[in-house]
């Protein structure tokens, strides 16, 4: 008899519902937005579900303060972001 310690994935989906802090409707859309102090792992999971799931939806994050980790983490799943105030452009639909 053989046994192994956690030797497989088995992928599960939980059903959730996301409510942005922030939409605004802009020229171009409706524009979601995410604020965000301290960024927990459980938030990431959920944003890149509803990115994933909603591809269609133009959401974005800012954070409070300046933080290179949940910068570099924003730029490699391709989700935009600013830093402590939303950016005049966001608001003209750009």
């Amino acid at each position: 008899m053989e046994f192994k310690y956690e030797s497989c994935r088995i992928p599960y989906i939980i059903a959730g519902h996301y409510i942005p802090d922030f939409t605004i409707n802009t020229s171009t859309g409706l524009l979601y937005i995410e604020c965000k102090g301290y960024f927990r792992p459980e938030a990431k999971r959920k944003i890149l579900a509803v990115k994933k799931q909603h591809p269609e939806i133009d959401l974005r994050i800012l954070f409070y303060a300046l933080n290179k980790r949940y910068i570099k983490w924003a730029e490699k799943n391709g989700i935009k972001y600013a830093i402590s105030k939303i950016p005049k452009e966001w608001l003209e639909g750009l």
